[in-house]
């Protein structure tokens, strides 16, 4: 009797290994899923990658946008010999065109025409600035051009190209614009802070070694020939932006 049943045992507990041992089989060899689970994987990973472009491509954009915002601004301020402060102000405007389609709102500007003495000296002629980049102090002095090298090698770079190799020479300037954008992604899924951007350019004046501001358009009344400037005022612009200036 008891034979008979440990023979049965032993024939249940051999159906059931090969019952698992088919099973396991299967699953080893169903690949049905393997699809949906890899499919998981780089999902994912693709859904982060375009994330990011969704959010960085418009960032980028945004940068290359304040670099023309710079560029502009001081390459029209250059063509002047003499500017009013409508002139100013529409230089504002164009410098804030150029951040279409994106906001000009979290655009600060300054725009600055730095002159040399013809001693090795440079100082602020004028300068206009509003929101986070005030403008400078009129008469100010200036001790690196915006590449960071010296400013009687900026200035003697420019004589060399105005006629004469003479180095720092009198009323010689150049114009600098420096803009920053406090740049906010609208949908905030990777680039989830504010992120300041800059830019600076420098054009030297296009007609003249040094663009007179503030001009009242009468001729006969110009603005103060830089080395002549012994004092220093300031003018608020329509558009808010407060320029000092030398006289």
């Amino acid at each position: 009797m008891l034979t008979r049943i440990e023979a049965i045992r032993g024939h249940a507990a051999k159906d059931a290994r090969a019952c698992l041992g088919r099973a396991g089989s299967r699953l080893r060899n169903d690949t049905r899923a393997v699809a949906a689970i890899e499919f998981a994987l780089v999902a994912s990973v693709l859904l982060l990658i375009l994330l990011g472009l969704v959010e960085v491509a418009p960032a980028w954009l945004v940068y290359t946008n304040v670099g023309a915002s710079a560029s502009t601004a001081a390459d029209v301020a250059a063509q002047f010999t003499e500017m009013q402060t409508s002139d100013m102000v529409n230089v504002y405007s164009a410098a804030a065109d150029v951040m279409q389609p994106y906001s000009a709102t979290p655009q600060a500007l300054r725009l600055t025409n730095v002159f040399s003495d013809g001693n090795g000296n440079a100082k602020v002629y004028w300068s206009c600035g509003m929101g986070a980049l005030p403008a400078y102090t009129a008469l100010g002095s200036v001790t690196t051009t915006p590449t960071g090298s010296p400013v009687g090698w900026f200035l003697w770079v420019y004589n060399s190209f105005g006629g004469g190799f003479q180095r720092n020479g009198t009323n010689t300037s150049y114009v600098l614009a420096e803009v920053s954008y406090n740049y906010t992604s609208p949908n905030s899924l990777v680039i989830r802070s504010a992120i300041t951007m800059s830019a600076v350019a420098y054009y030297l004046p296009r007609t003249s070694t040094y663009v007179g501001f503030p001009w009242d358009g009468v001729s006969s009344d110009a603005p103060t020939v830089p080395t002549s400037a012994t004092t220093a005022s300031s003018v608020t612009l329509s558009n808010g932006a407060i320029c000092n200036y030398a006289k």
